[in-house]
This record gives structure tokens, sequence and C-alpha cells, in this order.
């Protein structure tokens, strides 16, 4: 059975190395093709031929007409939508929605009806329900097998304090930066990390280099605006190894990958209680959104106190269990076979 999943863009985090971290898996049960309209590193990751982009309408409805797919999975991408539409309609439509933005305004405007809804978490499965959408199946996020792999954690000089994002309103990358301040002003051992930012604009990486510049506890803070996906566990695993932590100041999340991410490599976690957060992280871990004193009260405690720092990782083991490759490849395979019999129903 080909598959072609299309999305918006190729770059580290998100829906991209999603589809990265379930190609090895998903190749060995069907064929599996990937679409972006633009890259940004992500298509050298795969094996040749696998990902490519479609930068312009026509190349998009020329690519999908050529990769006549079984099945064409559309991820948060209203422009292939109407490309398939064009190239004939070829195979079943499966949307697969993470997004939790303003961006789900598209779905109210669909002229086609898919034969399908996956999204990531019961969070979202209900947000998307109450918009009228059926059948709806949850395929939760995965991790791929360099996350379960052992490493030997560096010993650092410092405790890191993370913050992992975009530098955009989303993820308040500007809330991070002053909630990582006031935990190194309360913890002077402490090394702010801000991981992530290179796609951003001019003026957001600017804004951050002043504020990194202009705050005194922060004058020992590191900025990497990327970091290789495959350097990513290893990090995790430092930060956790040397008692630090990684904190979150998003919006709303559909399910959480950096949050899980980091629970896997056994790196504690403060977070808002937001989105589908709640459904991987210990209660312990979140705070009230907005509650920047409540969020560095959690993390400073976490710098200090072993049982606090245990029960913040008290879901990891589900975690573990709910990224596993094999139990996303499963509810995929569920959702093709429902599929398979809406068309043969149609």
């Amino acid at each position: 059975m080909k598959v072609l999943f299309c999305y918006r863009y190729g770059v580290l985090g998100g829906v991209s190395t999603q589809l990265l971290n379930r190609y090895t898996h998903f190749s060995a049960e069907f064929e599996i093709g990937v679409l972006y309209e633009a890259d940004h590193g992500m298509v050298g990751h795969f094996p040749p031929g696998v990902a490519r982009v479609a930068a312009t309408d026509e190349a998009r409805e020329a690519a999908i007409r050529q990769a006549a797919p079984d099945v064409l999975v559309v991820i948060d991408s209203p422009s292939f939508l109407s490309a398939w539409q064009r190239a004939g309609s070829p195979g079943s439509l499966i949307l697969e929605v993470h997004t939790t933005t303003a961006n789900l305004s598209y779905l109210g405007e669909l002229s086609v009806s898919p034969g399908h809804i996956v999204t990531v978490s019961e969070y979202m499965r209900a947000k998307l329900g109450a918009l009228g959408l059926a059948p709806i199946s949850v395929v939760p996020n995965c991790l791929d097998e360099r996350w379960y792999a052992e490493t030997v954690p560096p010993a650092l000089g410092s405790t890191p304090v993370a913050w992992i994002g975009k530098l955009d309103g989303h993820k308040r990358w500007r809330a991070a930066a002053d909630l990582l301040d006031r935990i190194a002003s309360a913890r002077p051992r402490v090394t702010p990390l801000l991981v992530g930012g290179y796609t951003a604009p001019a003026s957001e990486v600017s804004a951050l280099t002043t504020k990194l510049a202009t705050s005194p506890a922060l004058g020992a803070a590191r900025w990497l605006p990327r970091v290789d996906y495959d350097q990513m566990p290893a990090l995790y695993s430092a930060i956790g190894a040397n008692g630090g932590l990684t904190v979150s100041t998003t919006t709303d999340e559909s399910f959480g990958m950096s949050v899980a991410e980091a629970l896997v490599r056994g790196c504690p976690v403060i977070a808002p209680s937001v989105g589908a957060l709640p459904e991987i992280l210990p209660e312990e871990a979140l705070y009230p959104p907005g509650d920047w004193a409540a969020a560095a009260a959690k993390a400073l405690k976490a710098l200090s106190d072993r049982d606090f720092r245990a029960a913040l990782q008290s879901t990891a083991s589900l975690v573990r269990e709910r990224t596993h490759p094999e139990y996303a490849l499963a509810a995929f395979a569920n959702v093709l076979q429902r599929s398979a019999k809406s068309s043969k129903v149609a």
C-alpha cells in the first residue's frame, strides 16, 4: 500500500520529526512517501527518494499524480487538499491534525470529505469532535530507536535548566527567558539553556540576543539555535543527569513532543496545565497557565528535592509505552483498515 504524507515544511521538531520517527517502522509495512511545501534540512534525513519538496501548486499536483497513492495523508496543509483534487483525488484521503492554533479554521472550510481524521491525543479528539468532525482516531506521536539507546552523560560544571521551542508567541519564548532569569537569579550555579530558533525572523533573534545581553542573571545563558536531532536524546540525558530540568511556557499543545522526549530520557519537566500535557505529565509537574511564580517555585524545588524530581518522572514508563513506534504503527494500521472499508462502502 502506498501512503503519501503531505506537510507544510521540513524542519527539526514537531510534525517533520514525527514523520521521520515513524518512517522506519511504517516503511516495513507500507510504501511511504513524504511531500513538503518547503524544506529546512529534514529531507536529507530520509533515505534518498522518500521525501521531496513541492514548492508550488503545480508541483504539488504533479507530485501527487506521479505518486498515485493508495492513501494520501494531509497534515495541517490546505494547499495539498486542493492539489489532490486537481490531481483527480487518487486513493483515499486522511486528514491528520496536529495544530492547535488558528490554523484549525481551515477544517470548517473543507471542500472535500476525508475518509478519516487522525489526531494525536484525547484532548485533540475532543477539540475536533466539537467541530462536528468524524470519524476521529488517535495515533499518538512516537519516538524512534535512538531515544531508547543508552548514553553516558557527561559531568557538567553547572546545572542546566533548559527551554526548547520556536521563537514565537505560541511557545512564549519571552516568558521563558523571564522564567529562566528568575530561576538563575535564585540559583547562581544554574546555567539557563535555550534551544531552537534558527528559522526565526531576524527581529525575534535580535530581541532574544538583546534579552540575553541585558539580563544579569542570563549572563551565563547558552543559546543553541539548532541541535541536530541525533544529538537531542543525549542532550536531554545530560540535563537530567546533572540535576537539571526543562521548563515549558507553551500556550497549548496537541501532544507535547518535547515534554515526552525529556521524560523518556530521564529529564524532569515543569509545564503549564494546557492542552494534552496533563495526559502525559503528573500533577506535580503542572502549574496554572501564566503563573510564572508557581512555575519558578516548582523548578527551584526540582533542583533541590530528590523525591520531587522522582515524582516529576512518575509517568515516564507510560510515556515510553505510548510513544513507541510499534504502538503508533498499530494505531495507524487500524485507521487505514477503517478508511479502506469506508471507501469500499462509499
